[in-house]
C-alpha cells in the first residue's frame, strides 16, 4: 500500500489509501511560486472577523481568521466551511497574496481560493514587517475543484478577534479530526497533529494504548480493525502486538504509521505552536508510560523556549486508582471526566464532563473559582456549541470541528469564570 505524503498546513496528498476527496492544488504553483514568505508577524495582523460580501451560501455571513505556523485559516459556521491558505509577498507587483483551498466539511464541496490584501499600502507594510495603520480587507476569487478560481469574493474587516482573559482554548479531538471527516490525514497520526493548528486548534486530544512490549502508542480502539487501520494481518487486541509488528503490519487509513506517544509529543513540541495536549489514557497499564512521556517532553519544551501543558486524562474510578498508585510527580497534571468531587479526590486540575450532561453552569463556575479548569467534550454542532459557550463559559471545548468552535466563540463566546493555565 502506498504511503500518504502530507505537507504541513497545505495537506498536499501525494498518495493515499482510499480518501473520498482530494485537496485541490494550483497545478502551476500559483502566484506563491514566485512570491517570498512574509515576516512571521504579517500573518498575525490578518487575524480578525470579516464580513463576506458575495457567496454567503458557501462561506456564510461572517468568517473568523487566525494565523498558525506560517499559514492563515478562515472559518465559517456555514456548512462547517473553512479555507486554509499561505501568504506570499509579490516583489514585482508589490502586493500580498494568500492562496490555498476552501472546503465545506458537511458536503464535501471544495475548490481553490486566492485573496489579495487591500489597501496596497497595508499589504506593503505587512511585507515589510510593519503593522498596518488601519483594518485590511481581502479581495479575490474562488472556484470549484482544481479549476482556476474565477468567482469573486470580498472579505470586509468587521472586528478584531475576541481575546479573553483568561483565554479560551479549542481542543482538536483525536489529534485534529476524525478519519471519517476526510480532512486530509488519519486521526491520531503525526500528520494530523501537524495540521491541527491550521484546522483551528490551540491544543489536541490524543488516545494512548499500550503495546505488548510496553510502548505507549496513539490509537483509539482496544482492537485493530478495518475501522481505523489497513493491513491483512493487522487484526486483534492492541495489547497483543509488539511495536515492531504494528510498524510492519499496520497502516492508518491514509497510509501513515501508527505513531508512538513519544513521536507525537515530539511533533507537538518541535513542529507546532500547540499549547497543550490532552492524553486520553485508554488503559490503566499505560499510565506510567504516559506520565514518563509527559515529564520528558515538558522539560524538552522548556529547553527550547516552549511552554506546553500535558494533561493525563482519567475516565473512571479504576483509572483514578491506578493514577494514584503510580505515584505521579507533584507537577504531573491530570484530568477527570466524572464529577468535580472526583477531580478533587484525585488531586487533578481539570474537569472534563461530557457535553450531553448539559451546561451545568453552576458546577462549572465553582470548579473554575477553585482554581481548576473545565473542558467539555466532544461538541461538533453549532447549536450545542453555542449553548455551552454562552451558559457554561468553559475554559476549553474538545471537538472534531476545531474551526467551527473557534468561529462560534468569536460570535457568541464569553470569558471563562476562572483561570486557564
Amino acid at each position: 500500500m502506498r504511503l500518504c505524503g502530507l505537507l504541513i498546513v497545505a495537506f498536499v496528498v501525494t498518495a493515499c489509501g482510499t480518501p473520498e476527496w482530494e485537496m485541490p492544488v494550483f497545478n502551476d504553483g500559483g502566484l506563491l511560486k514566485n512570491a517570498t514568505v512574509p515576516p512571521d508577524q504579517a500573518s498575525a495582523h490578518l487575524e480578525a472577523v470579516f464580513r463576506v460580501d458575495g457567496p454567503t451560501s458557501t462561506f456564510g455571513d461572517l468568517v473568523a481568521s487566525r494565523s498558525r505556523d506560517g499559514g492563515v485559516s478562515f472559518f465559517s459556521s456555514a456548512n462547517m466551511g473553512y479555507a486554509i491558505m499561505r501568504p506570499g509577498c509579490m516583489d514585482l507587483a508589490g502586493g500580498l497574496v494568500l492562496e490555498g483551498y476552501w472546503r465545506n466539511a458537511t458536503g464535501g464541496r471544495t475548490g481553490l481560493i486566492r485573496l489579495f490584501v487591500e489597501p496596497p499600502d497595508a499589504a506593503a507594510a505587512l511585507c515589510d514587517g510593519i503593522a498596518p495603520t488601519g483594518p485590511v480587507d481581502l479581495h479575490g476569487t474562488y472556484g470549484s475543484g482544481n479549476d482556476i478560481p474565477d468567482l469573486p469574493i470580498h472579505l470586509a474587516w468587521e472586528s478584531p478577534l475576541k481575546k479573553t482573559t483568561p483565554p479560551f482554548r479549542v481542543v482538536a479531538h483525536r489529534g485534529g479530526c476524525r478519519t471519517s471527516d476526510q480532512c486530509g490525514a488519519s486521526e491520531n497520526s503525526l500528520e494530523v497533529i501537524r495540521i491541527a493548528g491550521s484546522l483551528g486548534a490551540d491544543a489536541i486530544e490524543i488516545d494512548a494504548q499500550l503495546t505488548s512490549d510496553g510502548i505507549a502508542i496513539l490509537y483509539h480502539d482496544p482492537s485493530f480493525s478495518d475501522r481505523l487501520v489497513e493491513g491483512t494481518y493487522c487484526m486483534g487486541q492492541v495489547n497483543e502486538f509488539p511495536l515492531a509488528h504494528i510498524r510492519a503490519l499496520c497502516r492508518l487509513e491514509y497510509g501513515e504509521q501508527v505513531p508512538t506517544l513519544n513521536d507525537a509529543l515530539r511533533v507537538v513540541v518541535e513542529e507546532t505552536s500547540l499549547v497543550a495536549v490532552w492524553i486520553d489514557i485508554k488503559t490503566p497499564d499505560a499510565i506510567p508510560a504516559c506520565i514518563a512521556a509527559s515529564a520528558y517532553w515538558k522539560e524538552r519544551a522548556k529547553a527550547i523556549g516552549r511552554e506546553v501543558r500535558f494533561v493525563n486524562g482519567l475516565y473512571s474510578d479504576d483509572m483514578v486508582d491506578a493514577w494514584l498508585q503510580a505515584e505521579p510527580p507533584a507537577d504531573a497534571v491530570c484530568l477527570v471526566e466524572m464529577d468535580p468531587k472526583d477531580v478533587r479526590g484525585a488531586g487533578c486540575e481539570v474537569w472534563a464532563p461530557r457535553w450531553t450532561r448539559g451546561p451545568m453552569d453552576s458546577k462549572v463556575r465553582k470548579v473554575q473559582e477553585s482554581g481548576r479548569t473545565v473542558a467539555f467534550w466532544t461538541l461538533d454542532e453549532s447549536e450545542f456549541i453555542d449553548i455551552v459557550l454562552k451558559e457554561a463559559r468553559p475554559n476549553a471545548l474538545c471537538t472534531n470541528r476545531p474551526g467551527l468552535v473557534f468561529q462560534r466563540f468569536q460570535m457568541v463566546g464569553e470569558s471563562p469564570w476562572g483561570p486557564t493555565p
